[in-house]
């Protein structure tokens, strides 16, 4: 029993705790708190850690995890986070995540991420959910940006539609978020489209605004894709009226949106027929209007 998984992290992150405890000299301590983490932590996969008893978390890892994240170590880190994960016996409790999130704005200021330190910090997310970390939305933006990651990187993918949802929604995603988010929350949407509940989710006008105003037609296009799947008109206050317009301008700024939205609604396969006429009868008139142009 003493080599079982489970009581190898018992016992190590116990250890760090005792470190921490006696640690009088950080040149002398911190190589036994990573050597303790890896011990314990470095054979789990962070999107899938294992889940048995709750760890128990005592005052000197507040400690540790300041010594950790200023070390800035990768695997350190990600050792640190799937132990953390690990003492949720479910995503509702409270635990050190929650009081050591402040910690996550040094993981923006790094160079690089290694991919087992990616996917624990993406699980420390979908654990506690994004709005526990309360750094803010643009360091949280910060952080999003330093990570490298599709689709198959989550472990509840379909939990991030709503936080990209929520993210993108933001006043700063306009200018800072990166293209690449845009693209994910598109393809999450038609992964997840027959399970999306389309009331569940709060539509936001000025997204589309703020894009035109500032000229994102790559992140509008992505945008007006997941407003057609989310909200088509009858939908969150959604009109055809409403849609047109930005409709039209981004195919006359970005010809190349009309096709790659069409493929987007082809894959969509709708069922309801609320999205498909009168999104065809949009295309048609950008389409008219660009052979009226052209033969000018």
């Amino acid at each position: 029993m003493k080599n079982h998984p489970t009581y190898l992290t018992e016992r190590a992150y116990e250890w760090c705790s005792v470190i921490c405890e006696n640690l009088e000299n950080l040149a002398h301590g911190q190589y036994l708190l990573f050597l303790s983490l890896e011990i314990g932590f470095c054979h789990l996969n962070p999107k899938h850690p294992l889940w048995g008893n709750p760890l128990t978390h005592t005052e000197h890892h507040l400690r540790l995890a300041d010594i950790i994240f200023e070390s800035g170590d990768n695997e350190a880190l990600a050792d640190l986070l799937t132990a953390w994960n690990l003492l949720y016996p479910n995503p509702n409790s409270d635990g050190p995540l929650n009081g050591c999130v402040g910690h996550f704005e040094i993981l923006k200021e790094l160079q690089s991420l290694s991919p087992r330190l990616q996917q624990a910090i993406l699980r420390s997310i979908e654990v506690i959910g994004y709005e526990e970390f309360d750094v803010g939305m643009e360091i949280f933006i910060a952080l999003l940006n330093n990570l490298h990651i599709g689709v198959e990187d989550w472990h509840w993918s379909i939990s991030w539609i709503n936080i990209l949802l929520d993210v993108i929604q933001s006043s700063e995603a306009t200018q800072h978020l990166s293209h690449h988010y845009w693209e994910l929350l598109v393809e999450l949407i038609l992964l997840h489209s027959k399970l999306l509940d389309c009331y569940l989710f709060t539509y936001d006008p000025q997204v589309m605004t703020s894009l035109m105003d500032a000229q994102e037609w790559d992140k509008l296009e992505c945008w007006m894709g997941v407003v057609w799947m989310i909200w088509p008109p009858g939908f969150g206050g959604t009109t055809v009226e409403g849609l047109e317009h930005g409709m039209l301008l981004l195919f006359h700024k970005w010809p190349g949106a009309i096709q790659k939205l069409q493929q987007w609604m082809e894959q969509l396969n709708d069922e309801w027929g609320l999205r498909s006429e009168p999104f065809k009868q949009i295309c048609e008139i950008a389409s008219l209007g660009r052979t009226q142009h052209d033969t000018q």
